[in-house]
């Protein structure tokens, strides 16, 4: 069931990130041209989430007027492109369900559902994807991520066997594993290939994944360019040591070791994009953006990146 989403899944997945403008309203004219430039580039397959799409930022009307327009222009583009769109970070399930036939009354191929009420048992996370499957009959991909405990408000990771029972509901089509913890990825692998898991994180963290059967991945410095998500997927699959060792050393190692590491991944994602061109950093309060100090450090960064880039590509 579902096998053509599963397989249109395979490889590089594209995040779709949110840009202000400075009134702080969403730049939807910046989207659109990062958009454009990843599918020129390669990128097939795209993914408004959670985070990276600041849905911690926006209104629930804005988070609909944001997928919509996500859905709208993917398609456009080219209606065999996948697009994957989500639910507030914080909702009740009804909620949810009325987002995700919010979703499918508009194109997305998947709905990316996310459960931040903190656990008590896996009845309750399985109740919750159940009744949205049963009620919208919406392709879900999970979004699994570390809960907080209901019992001592502790983080925890998801248990296994809340993953052995997810196959159980029919329209869980995906997961995007984003503990980012071997031993949970790997116990999460073991779903496929009935469910198609995107690996979040570095690249050079999907390698040690490819033995246990990872098909999928969320970009990193991919964002860039989609033709590095693309080659690189196409390395992994020939073992192209070369290429697959380029990649990581010389595109990857610089931003996530000399920005990400330093002040975070979703302070400098942005930022990397701005100093690329493609959109402003700003975000709005609570998340603050990296200061121009800072910035000037990604400056750098995305230099050597881009000198990197068109060495490799040759242009």
């Amino acid at each position: 069931m579902y096998d053509d989403i599963k397989q249109r899944l395979e490889g590089c997945v594209y995040t779709i990130f949110t840009p202000f403008d400075e009134n702080e309203n969403i730049d939807y004219e910046s989207i659109n041209k990062y958009l454009c430039t990843l599918y020129q580039q390669g990128a097939r397959k795209f993914y408004a989430m959670a985070y990276n799409s600041r849905y911690s930022q926006l209104t629930h009307q804005e988070i609909r007027d944001l997928n919509a327009f996500c859905i709208q222009t993917v398609k456009k583009l080219d209606q065999q492109n996948l697009v994957v769109v989500g639910d507030p970070i914080h909702c009740s399930t009804k909620e949810t369900i009325e987002f995700a036939k919010h979703a499918k009354e508009h194109g997305a191929d998947l709905v990316s559902l996310l459960v931040r009420e903190k656990y008590f048992n896996d009845e309750q996370i399985l109740d919750h994807y159940s009744e949205v499957g049963t009620s919208t009959k919406m392709p879900i991909l999970v979004h699994e991520m570390p809960f907080l405990s209901g019992y001592d408000g502790k983080q925890m990771n998801w248990p296994y066997s809340l993953f052995k029972k997810l196959p159980q509901i029919p329209e869980i089509v995906a997961l995007k594993e984003d503990a980012k913890d071997f031993e949970t990825t790997c116990l999460a692998l073991e779903l496929e290939p009935r469910i198609r898991v995107v690996i979040a994180g570095k690249k050079a963290s999907l390698i040690q994944y490819l033995p246990y059967g990872a098909k999928s991945y969320l970009n990193g410095i991919s964002m860039l360019d989609a033709r590095i998500g693309e080659t690189f997927w196409e390395a992994c699959l020939k073992d192209d040591k070369e290429k697959i060792n380029f990649i990581l050393e010389k595109l990857e190692a610089p931003f996530f070791n000399e920005c990400a590491a330093k002040y975070g991944w979703h302070r400098t994602n942005k930022a990397l994009l701005q100093a690329a061109g493609f959109m402003h950093r700003r975000d709005r309060m609570p998340l603050k953006s990296i200061n121009d100090t800072e910035y000037k450090e990604v400056e750098e960064v995305f230099k050597k990146t881009e000198k990197a880039i068109n060495e490799f590509f040759g242009s």
